[in-house]
């Protein structure tokens, strides 16, 4: 009896010790083979272990040998559970259906809203596709940055327009990135749209806190935006026409290895322009409407060399201008962002080394053209970026991952540019500032596993800057941890410092095209934050997600200009700053309905953001007009029928803070005031930077989807004949809220329309109740 018992021990002994076997793998979508990034990998049957797959939808487990349940779920995919019987590694590729069944939704919305309880990673949102095309937008175009603007600590730069301003931030602390490539101004139409068109999108992540130790180079937050991948299913047509502007896109395979993505878009309100001038050339007094397009192109090839090893090539290019015509005078202004990637991503067999090598190229520059007489104004500004990047990953074990790598940029800047050239050699003019620079960093993060309740992420970054007259160097630390009360519930927390070489002060709430990037130097020193944030995640019964989430940053080095600053023609152009420091701290609240028929979202934000400038009003601090005491944001997207969803989203937030004259004064003795015009000689009095709120702002949004009735089906077809084909209309300020946009000043009259040199302030109003119907196909 002794003998077996010790027989017996001495197996379990020799089972027990026998060492971890690996699943690994790639999750993908069954119909275009792409990989799907964050999927969710779990063991029902080991509580805590489980992981999300990476960029390219591959993931590693280590498990100990036996039998096994892997369970793989992804928002709008049908979730599937693969029995295992592990004697040794194993490779296995899981391609998950998309469904619309609202049962495998809340099952898959469960085990989402379960990923952000057990993440540790704070303050972060993704909006993907499907959100975006189902919510209310402006003008009948789909923005996915304005959907951005309705979480909280984000706020809207003006009426209407797609600038953020992130938790205190200024535009310029946003750093936009697609496919990896730095956009400097992701706006058309003067702010109203964003660079991104949807066809071409697939999903945006906004990280506000707590930030990945890849990313560097802007204070306030981190917009990465991946490009739509291409289908490899079949060959498919789509698009949509609606009131200002028109998008078509195409996207297949070719051949067995290669699969494209291509889409366009388009303003059209030059054409009708263009027709009214020419009939009214030549008619006394009649004066030529400018005319105004924009255009984007967007382009991605994918091209499979092996199962491990992936390349694909993302291309964007677009354009605003707007043009005044003349006989006497006239003025072109154009501006626009080119960006262009190609990545290489590869994989060893068993998944455990992932690496992903890129190369960008990314281009921004504005110019203004004029002729009159026998003279030609240019005037702009740019900026070059040429950027090669390394990240790898490398997962030892279950409860380790470590991803390091670095990024080197070669920057060539174009400043103030101003070129005055005339049929008389003498007097031509060329000045500007075209100064080059280098950029780069390296980083070393670990996710680390200590217990099935504690998790954290802690890593670092090392920045440096080179420029002719300066260097900097910077440590930038990032640490973030979870503990998990429970599968339901966990608190959060992190620290994060950013560091910012490349400065844009803005003179609006919007990055308008005539903003100037300028780079750190001997005088301009780099910006600096450091961010500490802690939330509550709380997943409540699998269909509602609470987040409670406190933030404090500190801002030092912020720059401004300093009143009166001469912009242009300026070779100096740095003498024209000035520097400060901030603060900001707040408490975001949001509630979100993850499944149903009913879904959306409620958002509040309690915040405070202060500047201070030793020369700006006397050195004492002030809001900046980003500073917005409260802001409370509903979404409601309701499927009322298979084929007719409605949607509305209600914003309300404290108004800006500006410049409020409140008093004058009548120059006597400046020789460029006309005597003989009593209101030109009253100047107004600014007591104090921003020393005055606007009103409230709040809107309500109105949409229908409204699905036409498909063609037949065809058996082994994932779509019907015809297609699939929507019609949305949207309803703008619904209920006709006069929202302030500016305030300007008026010069008063008499009974005679006589000056009394009294000038009132008036608000001015943008966007009326206004209807919008869009017209989507896809074949």
């Amino acid at each position: 009896m002794k003998t077996i018992l010790c027989l017996l021990l001495l197996m379990l002994g020799r089972a027990h010790a026998q060492p971890p076997v690996t699943v690994s793998g790639q999750v993908s979508d069954a119909a275009s083979e792409a990989g799907l990034a964050g999927a969710t990998v779990t063991v029902p049957e080991r509580a805590g272990t489980g992981v999300r797959t990476d960029n390219d939808g591959r993931f590693r487990l280590r498990l100990p040998p036996g039998k096994h349940t892997l369970q793989v779920s992804y928002l709008g995919y049908s979730p599937q559970r693969i029995p295992l019987n592990m004697n040794r590694d194993e490779v296995i590729n899981v391609r998950l259906k998309a469904t619309n069944s609202q049962l495998t939704e809340v099952v898959v919305t469960g085990q989402r809203n379960q990923d952000k309880v057990m993440s540790a990673q704070t303050s972060v949102d993704v909006i993907d596709r499907k959100t975006a095309l189902a919510l209310p937008v402006v003008f009948g175009e789909i923005d996915l940055i304005k959907v951005l603007q309705l979480k909280p600590g984000v706020k809207s730069t003006g009426e209407g327009t797609s600038g953020i301003s992130v938790r205190g931030g200024s535009t310029d602390q946003n750093l936009f990135q697609l496919d990896g490539t730095t956009v400097y101004n992701p706006n058309h139409l003067f702010g109203f749209f964003s660079t991104f068109n949807i066809d071409a999108i697939k999903s945006v992540s906004l990280y506000k806190a707590g930030f990945p130790a890849e990313y560097s180079g802007r204070l306030s937050s981190v917009v990465d935006v991946s490009s739509l991948n291409p289908t490899d299913s079949a060959l498919h047509f789509g698009g949509g026409i609606g009131l200002i502007a028109s998008r078509l896109s195409l996207t297949g395979p070719i051949g067995n290895k290669i699969k494209f993505n291509v889409a366009g878009r388009r303003t059209y309100a030059d054409v009708f322009t263009e027709v009214i001038n020419r009939r009214n050339a030549g008619t006394p007094n009649s004066n030529p409407i400018p005319s105004y397009y924009f255009y984007d192109l967007n382009g991605r090839i994918d091209y499979t060399m092996s199962s491990r090893s992936k390349l694909f090539l993302s291309a964007y290019t677009g354009r605003d201008r707007f043009f005044l015509p003349s006989d006497a005078f006239r003025s072109t202004f154009d501006w626009g962002n080119t960006a262009v990637s190609l990545h290489w991503h590869k994989s060893s067999k068993d998944s455990r080394w992932n690496s992903h090598t890129s190369g960008h190229y990314a281009d921004y520059k504005y110019r203004l053209v004029s002729t009159f007489d026998r003279f030609t104004f240019n005037i702009g500004s740019g900026i070059q970026d040429f950027v090669v990047k390394e990240r790898v990953s490398w997962q030892p074990n279950a409860r380790h991952s470590v991803t390091f790598g670095g990024e080197l940029t070669r920057s060539q800047f174009s400043i103030s540019r101003v070129n005055i050239s005339s049929t008389r050699p003498d007097e031509n003019i060329d000045s500007g500032e075209k100064p080059r620079v280098w950029e780069g960093g390296l980083f070393v993060s670990e996710d680390w596993d200590v217990t099935p309740k504690l998790k954290v992420n802690a890593g670092l970054r090392w920045s440096g800057f080179s420029q002719d007259s300066a260097g900097y160097t910077a440590p930038e630390p990032r640490v973030s941890a979870r503990y998990a009360f429970s599968p339901s519930v966990s608190i959060k927390a992190s620290y994060a410092r950013m560091v910012q070489y490349r400065h844009l002060v803005v003179s609006s709430g919007a990055a308008l095209p005539t903003d100037i990037w300028y780079p750190s130097t001997a005088k301009i020193k780099p910006e600096y934050s450091d961010q500490l944030a802690a939330a509550l995640t709380w997943n409540i019964g699998n269909q509602f997600l609470l987040t409670n989430e406190v933030y404090y940053k500190r801002l030092r080095q912020v720059v401004d200009f300093k009143p009166g600053a001469q912009l242009f023609a300026n070779d100096r152009l740095e003498n024209e700053f000035v520097f400060g420091n901030g603060k900001a701290y707040g408490n975001e609240i949001y509630l979100e309905k993850t499944s149903g028929r009913l879904r959306g979202w409620v958002g509040y934000t309690l915040a405070w953001t202060w500047r201070e400038f030793a020369d700006i009003d006397n050195g004492r601090r002030f809001f900046p007009r980003y500073d917005r005491r409260h802001d409370i944001s509903v979404v409601a997207i309701y499927q009322l029928r298979p084929r007719l969803s409605l949607s509305a989203t209600w914003v309300y937030n404290t108004g800006n803070a500006v410049s409020l004259a409140t008093g004058r004064y009548v120059s006597m003795d400046n020789p460029y005031v006309r005597a003989e015009s009593p209101t030109d000689l009253v100047i107004p009095e600014f007591p104090g930077r921003n020393n005055y709120r606007m009103p409230p702002y709040h809107r309500l949004d109105l949409g229908l989807v409204y699905k036409l009735r498909p063609g037949h089906e065809r058996p082994g077809h994932e779509r019907p004949r015809w297609g699939e084909r929507d019609i949305t209309v949207n309803l703008t300020n619904a209920y006709n809220r006069r929202n302030p946009y500016l305030i300007s000043y008026q010069a008063e009259e008499n009974a005679e329309g006589n000056p009394t040199g009294r000038f009132r302030a008036r608000a001015t109003t943008l966007f009326p109740l206004l209807p919008s119907v869009t017209y989507n196909f896809r074949f």
